[in-house]
């Protein structure tokens, strides 16, 4: 097995290890939400896609901080590092989407059939109350991809800079952002989020989480083994 090929393994074999136990905590989830609704005959509503969304979070930051070196010890150069990153990167959003979108499409048979009264909350409900697979599942995957460039974006800063300097970064953005929204005018931006459609906003979300992932590419094509000390 060459370096290619054995990077791509070690990664794939990760990301199936943190789909599978996340699925099986929405699974797990689901079950009881509907033994609930069924046995007490109960009408109400919760939702699903935290744990599956903390999935996609967890293999971000667990793949570049521990895999990482890993991969690069045994041959694999950075840059088929991350292209095998992002490959399963992508391949995890979509099992997550897939697999929590088959689970909503069954709660909504069972609905639809009056067996249970359970609804699940989803992004896609912004959209439209009424339930549309295909746009519930697109704006769901947007919001995936969001979780993932979010995820990794600030994993790979803390890597290069440091946890001082990193902290120093966070605070100096959080205290520009907080300063915009006290001081400016927003209302032209809120009434603009009201009046935008939805499917165009998660779709600009979702592509704001691709350029994040991306942008963490000349970040670690040069990155060093370990991550810096606490001190730098």
């Amino acid at each position: 097995m060459n370096a290619v090929k054995g990077t791509n393994r070690l990664i794939r074999d990760d990301m199936r290890l943190y789909l599978g136990i996340f699925s099986s905590i929405a699974v797990m989830l689901t079950v009881v939400y509907l033994a609930i609704g069924f046995i007490f005959d109960v009408s109400y509503a919760t939702q699903l896609f935290g744990p599956m969304y903390g999935g996609i979070c967890t293999f971000a930051i667990g793949g570049i901080i521990t895999l990482f070196p890993v991969a690069i010890g045994m041959g694999s150069t950075r840059i088929q590092f991350m292209k095998s990153f992002y490959m399963n990167s992508v391949w995890m959003v979509a099992g997550t989407m897939v697999i929590l979108h088959v689970v909503y499409f069954l709660i909504h048979l069972l609905q639809e059939k009056g067996i249970v009264d359970v609804t699940l909350y989803q992004p896609g409900m912004l959209y439209s109350s009424e339930y549309h697979f295909l746009s519930y599942l697109w704006i769901d995957l947007m919001c995936g991809f969001l979780v993932l460039g979010v995820s990794v974006f600030p994993t790979v800063c803390w890597m290069r800079l440091g946890l001082r300097n990193f902290f120093i970064m966070f605070f100096g953005v959080g205290l520009v952002i907080t300063l915009i929204i006290t001081l400016g005018d927003l209302g032209e931006f809120t009434l603009w989020i009201a009046r935008v459609n939805r499917m165009t906003l998660f779709t600009v979300l979702g592509c704001i989480g691709g350029a994040l992932l991306l942008s963490t590419y000349p970040m670690m094509k040069n990155a060093p083994l370990t991550m810096k000390s606490k001190k730098d």
